[in-house]
C-alpha cells in the first residue's frame, strides 16, 4: 500500500535567520542544521489558565521499571542474556531513548503527582535530572541528530508542544507554534520529525524545523514512532481496526508509506535494532522480526517478574536494549 501527500526538500545543510548552531554528536550526519531562534511556523499563542477538570500527565501516571541488558547476536539469532533493573522506584520510570553516542539513556521519570522531567541514565540507579521547568513538564525525550541537544514534549497548564533543550537540560525553546498537542515524535534526519498529534481522530504530522512545513501523513496511528535505522524514513503503527494493526513506513522524501508487518495483536511498542530486525514485547515476553522471518520469541522473562512490557529502546550499536515494564500492583 503507497500513497502520496507531497514531500520535503531534504538538503542536509540550510541557513537560516539567528539560530542555535548545532554541534555534531556521535551518530550525527556530516552537515549541521541551524534552527531558527523562534519557531518557523508563526509566533506562539499565549497560554492560557489550564482547562477546567485538567489534570497533569504525571498525576495519572502507572508505576514502571527500566530494565537494561545486553542485546547479543548469534549466528543471526538475538538473545538477551543478563536482564537487570536499570531503575528501581515506586513512580513513573519510562520512555527510554539512547543518546545517539550510546554513552546514556534519556527517560522521564514522574517524581511527583504533578510534573514529569526528563532524566539521563549512564549507570543503573544512577539517574540525573536534566530538566526543572517551572510550572511545566517533559516527557518523550530524544537527542536531536547533528545536535548537542534533545527535544521533548513541554506540557504545560494543558498545551502540550515540541521544544528543544541542551543537553544539560537547559530549554532552547518551542520547535513549532502550530503542532499541538503533540504526545510522541521521532526525528527522521537533522530537521525533519514526525509527530503524534492527539485528537479525534489523532494524526500523524510530519514537520520540518527549518521551514515550518507541516503536513498531516496519517490517521491513527500508535504512540510508537521511530527513525529505521539507516534511513531517513519514519516508522509508525497505523491501528486500521480495533484488531488489525500494521507497522508502516513514511519516506518524507517520496511522501509515500508502505506497510512492513502486522504488530502482535494488541502492541503498539517496539524498537528497531541496526540491522533491520524489529523487536517488541507481549506480556513477559519478547518477540523478534526480520524480513526473513516471521515473528518469534527470543526472550521469556516471567522468571524474573518481568511482566507488562511496553516501550523498548536498542542502543545505536545494537548491543543494548532497554525494556520498561510495570512494577508489582502498578
Amino acid at each position: 500500500m503507497a500513497w502520496t501527500f507531497g514531500t520535503f526538500a531534504l538538503s542536509a545543510a540550510v541557513g537560516c535567520a539567528s539560530g542555535d548552531e548545532g554541534d555534531m554528536a556521535a551518530g550525527g550526519s556530516e552537515a549541521t542544521v541551524s534552527f531558527p531562534a523562534e519557531p518557523p511556523d508563526g509566533p506562539m499563542p499565549e497560554i492560557g489558565p489550564a482547562p477546567e477538570g485538567y489534570t497533569p500527565t504525571a498525576a495519572g501516571a502507572p508505576s514502571t521499571d527500566i530494565w537494561m541488558a545486553a542485546l547479543v547476536r548469534e549466528g543471526g539469532v538475538l538473545s538477551i542474556p543478563d536482564l537487570g533493573r536499570a531503575t528501581d522506584r515506586d513512580g513513573y520510570d519510562n520512555q527510554p531513548s539512547f543518546l545517539l553516542d550510546g554513552s546514556a539513556i534519556l527517560h522521564t521519570a514522574a517524581l511527583d503527582r504533578t510534573q514529569t522531567e526528563i532524566m539521563r541514565l549512564a549507570e543503573p540507579g544512577a539517574s540525573e535530572r536534566l530538566t526543572n521547568t517551572a510550572e511545566a513538564s517533559e516527557f518523550s525525550a530524544l537527542q536531536i541528530p547533528g545536535q548537542d541537544a534533545f527535544s521533548a514534549i513541554h506540557e504545560i497548564r494543558g498545551k502540550q508542544y515540541l521544544w528543544r533543550y541542551d543537553l544539560s537540560g537547559e530549554p532552547l525553546g518551542p520547535i513549532f507554534a502550530t503542532a499541538e498537542p503533540v504526545g510522541y515524535h521521532a526525528w527522521a534526519n537533522e530537521r525533519v520529525v514526525a509527530m503524534f498529534i492527539l485528537g479525534n481522530p489523532p494524526t500523524l504530522q510530519v514537520g520540518d524545523a527549518v521551514s515550518g512545513e507541516i503536513q498531516v501523513v496519517a490517521e491513527r496511528p500508535g504512540r510508537s514512532i521511530h527513525r529505521i535505522p539507516g534511513t531517513e524514513e519514519i516508522s509508525f503503527v497505523r491501528k486500521v481496526s480495533d484488531d488489525e494493526w500494521w507497522i508502516e513506513s513514511f519516506d518524507p522524501a517520496a511522501g509515500t508509506t508502505e506497510r512492513i508487518v502486522q504488530t502482535l495483536p494488541g502492541r503498539e511498542d517496539y524498537a528497531w535494532t541496526p540491522e533491520g530486525e524489529i523487536v517488541m514485547g507481549d506480556g513477559s515476553r519478547l518477540y523478534a522480526w526480520s524480513p526473513s522471518s516471521d515473528w518469534s520469541e527470543i526472550a521469556d522473562f516471567s522468571d524474573l517478574g518481568v511482566a507488562g512490557i511496553t516501550r523498548l529502546a536498542v542502543s545505536p550499536a545494537g548491543d543494548r536494549i532497554a525494556i520498561v515494564a510495570n512494577r508489582p500492583g502498578g
